[in-house]
């Protein structure tokens, strides 16, 4: 009981530590929605400071700024110093990144995070040094007893102090004037602002608090934070982010209570492993390190969703992808080019052009996964990791190249086990799980002698055929088939990933990178293609992971411990995190590359090299976020265009018929056939409001029913409940199926299909790819292997069809953003039609149309009921809905209250009361021209 005892307290010790951080990081993302990645890496500059003035020195953490003697320096005054140099530090980040990154999407905040981090870390081990310092006891020393166990006096004065200041910041983050303003901007910043609470006060004062509370517990907590070191200390941040997610990053006393229970069942299993016979030896090596990850998964997984829901954000914002071509002659060039570095150099040049090619394949997996997907990863280099342990343990009884390619799937596996929260969380969140994976993976199986061992656990020279593969050759450290062979497997990825890229897959990719709400909804398997992806990116880390490996020819932690994953990321992003060239410019840029060789032999630089990689990152987030390759790329096609303009300077007359409709559809005669949609009892809820209430409906083939009520009658949330957006309850039966026990894809796919008032197009996707993307959605699992080796396959009639019904073929090749708002509707009408519906449920169609617009857009519903589909369409323009349906609904307040023929809705007396009032339609019509066809707003405020 006594040892239970002291490690309890030894738990809430180190707890303490994890709070203090945990609560800068909530208290961080309230103010600018910014997850703070650096938060241990600013704490330690701090502690530095610190520990430097109690031996008489004051050294700020600039490399080329001197120390200064200051002699002995008061405890009290060491701490001020150490505090406000920490506030300082925040405030400048906030100021210099945070603030132009206020609005930016949130891989560019996470990778700014990432970029400070690296920043940090360098500068600490320039001015610092990287040897692990022993922290000094600031607080009372000496023992206490309790319970029969002395216990270290600071630890208990730390665990007091901690909570004190705790509950201090909590209640000033709840009471105070700035406090409320913080919660405000956090639940609105647009409202906040009309309250005149300025965004930017706000983040100042956040980042500021944040980083002097942080300092000043962790400065106070001495020995408790372990070993001071640049290497290990930016790690704390894990556990820290752990306890904020638990708080759901929003309350700090829930980080509080958190922080402190995270640190007391580390300490109790850490107890468990040292004193009982029963616990493995090989589950000793980093077993605290695996308690925060798990943590993080079940937090992210419990609270997360397989889909967002209406009012969750679901663009992406990524900088626009860059498809390859992958012309013969490019790929030939490119084969040249790296044979040409790889005989005009040797020694050291050539290993550093090896590197280059084996760390370009995991950059290229972060391409596939980042820049294409969307979801961010920061385990790639763990995965690299995975894959040459199992080459190591592998040994000579697999055959090569069949070992690389185990080593390579394994990887992949591992990297489906870590994209599982992927299925539920998204965007920076997903990061924190693949940080916390990447140092479980470090410290838990990398690290871990009893799993891996540098002397037992050799990776053998790759032959093949009797042909000696190996890098190294008496003298020669990087030999040239070595070399030629890493060539090859870059080369061949790099086809595989082009190809990838601008089939299906891609336009699939990109299609949940751009919204994933929308794909679900033409039938995009959303949950599929992100496992598929972390497989496959998985698999290309694991190629270079086993390439690193065999140029090493034995496994080291270091090599793809968390910060070397972290430099992968930063030059992959550097270089262009959404093209193939990107990846290969990451390559060269990496640390051990080509250019890291050059600068480090010629300027000797190498010790700045993370340091410059780290600024390099925050600027280019802030000023060129395509990246290098991206730059370029649009740099040409602006010159081709003008070359090209300058060449045929007259424009092709417009296509006939209104600019921003496109050419009149023609006049097509219906026929309405037996019911296509019946739905009974549908009923949603949210908590204990019931938005829809035990409404029925039907549909028949041909007919154009349409749904109306005032605004937050619950219409969308009728629409989201059919559809599978929502949780409801009823019965819905397309042609005799029934759908409402199937999600959302795979009712699409049945052909229920939607279209949003919103539009939700893929703008990461031309008006043809948006259409052929819903035509071949279905195809996930077997098309990522087709589209590797025949990636070009001609548009499904099903697409022209479409296109040509919609009259879009005059801007098939625009991009949505492009085209005016009639023809964006249009876009979104003819990516449903794409797959073929039985039943097509149109929402708010002619939101933002004027008079006109929606005249032509009748014409055109009238067209495709012609060709048998039964529509359902929602919209407050009354003189649209009583002009093309054939039967009306009305809903108000989620319950039905009639139903009929237009004439016959539009004089009862329980719509008019409710919805027209005492309007003729003619009145309805002329005020809709009034409005652009808005009559009575077009949002469904509360459905």
């Amino acid at each position: 009981m006594s040892e239970i005892l002291l490690f309890l307290v030894l738990g809430l010790g180190v707890g303490a530590v994890y709070a203090a951080l945990t609560l800068g990081v909530v208290l961080t993302y309230q103010g600018t929605g910014v997850i703070n990645f650096a938060a241990a890496a600013m704490a330690a500059v701090p502690m530095y400071v610190y520990e430097e003035l109690r031996q008489g020195r004051l050294t700020l953490p600039v490399p080329w700024l001197p120390s200064f003697d200051v002699g002995e320096t008061p405890t009290w005054l060491a701490v001020a110093t150490a505090v406000v140099t920490a506030g300082l530090l925040g405030a400048l980040i906030e100021v210099a990144v945070s603030r132009p990154l206020r609005k930016a999407p949130p891989l560019a905040k996470v990778v700014a995070a990432v970029g400070i981090l690296l920043t940090l870390q360098a500068v600490v081990g320039l001015k610092y040094g990287t040897v692990p310092l022993l922290r000094s006891v600031t607080l009372p020393q000496g023992v206490v007893e309790l319970s029969g166990v002395n216990v270290a006096q600071d630890r208990l004065w730390l665990i007091g102090i901690t909570v004190v200041l705790s509950v201090t910041l909590a209640l000033w983050f709840r009471k105070s004037r700035m406090g409320l303003a913080i919660q405000a901007s956090a639940e609105n910043e647009r409202a906040a602002g009309f309250a005149r609470l300025s965004p930017t006060v706000t983040g100042l004062v956040t980042w500021t608090v944040s980083s002097m509370f942080t300092a000043l517990v962790l400065v106070l907590a001495g020995p408790a934070t372990g070993t001071l070191s640049p290497s290990t200390m930016p790690l704390l941040v894990v556990p820290a982010l752990a306890g904020a997610l638990v708080a759901r990053l929003s309350s700090l006393t829930v980080g509080l209570v958190g922080a402190l229970a995270l640190g007391v069942v580390q300490s109790t299993l850490q107890y468990l492993s040292q004193t009982k016979d029963w616990w493995p030896e090989w589950a000793k090596q980093g077993l605290t390190n695996v308690v925060p990850f798990v943590v993080i998964v079940i937090t992210l997984f419990v609270l997360g969703r397989a889909i967002p829901t209406r009012g969750d954000h679901v663009r992406s914002s990524l900088p626009a992808a860059l498809v390859p071509r992958n012309r013969p002659l490019v790929v030939a060039a490119f084969s040249a080019f790296g044979l040409v570095a790889l005989v005009s150099t040797s020694g050291t040049y050539r290993f550093g052009v090896i590197t280059s090619l084996a760390v370009s394949l995991i950059a290229l997996s972060v391409v596939l996964l980042t820049g294409m997907l969307g979801q961010i990863s920061l385990a790639q280099a763990a995965f690299a990791g995975v894959a040459g342990i199992v080459l190591s343990k592998l040994g000579d009884s697999v055959p090569f190249p069949l070992s690389l390619l185990v080593a390579a799937a394994l990887a992949a596996v591992a990297g489906v086990l870590v994209g599982i929260p992927a299925l539920r969380i998204r965007g920076a969140q997903l990061a924190v799980v693949t940080l916390a994976a990447a140092l479980t993976l470090q410290d838990f199986v990398l690290a871990n002698p009893k799993l891996v061992s540098a002397t037992a656990n050799l990776i053998p020279d790759p032959v093949l055929f009797g042909w000696n593969l190996s890098v190294r050759g008496g003298q020669d450290v990087a030999r040239l088939p070595f070399g030629v062979m890493v060539l090859v497997v870059v080369v061949v990825a790099c086809v595989c990933v082009g190809n990838l890229m601008r089939a299906g897959t891609g336009r699939t990719m990109l299609a949940i990178r751009s919204n994933e709400r929308a794909a679900a909804a033409i039938g995009i398997n959303v949950s599929r293609v992100k496992l598929s992806a972390f497989a496959a990116s998985s698999f290309l880390a694991g190629l270079g992971g086993g390439l690193i490996g065999y140029s090493r020819g034995q496994l080291s932690a270091e090599s793809f411990g968390v910060f070397v994953g972290l430099s992968f990321l930063a030059a992959a992003y550097l270089a262009g995190i959404t093209s193939v060239s990107g990846a290969l410019l990451a390559g060269i840029s990496a640390t051990l590359g080509i250019v890291y060789v050059f600068v480090d032999r010629n300027l000797h630089l190498g010790g700045y090299y993370m340091l410059i990689t780290g600024v390099s990152l925050i600027l280019t987030v802030l000023f060129n976020p395509v990246g290098i390759a991206g730059k370029t790329r649009a740099d040409y096609e602006k010159v081709r265009a003008r070359l090209a303009f300058r060449q045929s300077p007259d424009q092709p007359p417009p296509p006939a018929g209104d600019p921003d409709i496109g050419p009149a559809p023609a006049e097509t005669s219906r026929q309405i056939g037996d019911v296509a949609l019946s739905a009974r009892g549908i009923t949603v809820r949210y908590g204990g409001v019931e938005a829809v209430s035990d409404v029925d409906i039907e549909v028949r083939a041909g007919e154009i029913v349409g749904l109306i009520g005032p605004n937050g009658a619950g219409k969308t949330s009728f629409v989201d409940a059919l559809t599978g957006f929502n949780r409801a309850f009823g019965r819905v039966v397309l042609a005799e199926d029934r759908l409402d026990q199937l999600p959302a894809y795979e009712r699409a796919r049945r052909g229920l299909v939607r279209t949003w008032q919103a539009g939700e197009l893929f703008d990461d996707l031309t008006v043809t790819d948006n259409v052929r993307v819903a035509n071949e959605a279905g195809e996930e699992a077997l098309g990522m292997l087709r589209d590797t080796v025949r990636p070009s396959t001609p548009a499904s009639a099903a697409v022209e069809r479409s296109l040509a019904l919609m009259s879009l073929t005059d801007v098939a090749d625009h991009k949505p953003s492009e085209l005016p708002l009639g023809r964006q509707k249009s876009v979104g009408m003819a990516r449903a039609l794409a797959m073929e519906p039985h039943v097509l449920l149109l929402d708010e169609p002619a939101a933002g149309l004027d008079s006109a617009e929606s005249l032509a857009f009748g014409e055109q519903l009238r067209r495709i009921a012609g060709t048998g589909v039964g529509c359902l369409l929602i919209d407050h323009d009354m003189h649209l809905v009583m002009s093309v349906c054939d039967r009306v609904y009305v809903i108000e307040f989620g319950k039905r209250i009639a139903e009929g023929t237009p004439e016959a809705v539009r004089t009862d007396p329980r719509v008019l009361k409710s919805y027209l009032g005492n309007q003729s339609l003619e009145d309805t019509a002329d005020e809709a021209d009034e409005t652009d066809g808005v009559p009575m707003g077009k949002e469904e405020v509360g459905s």
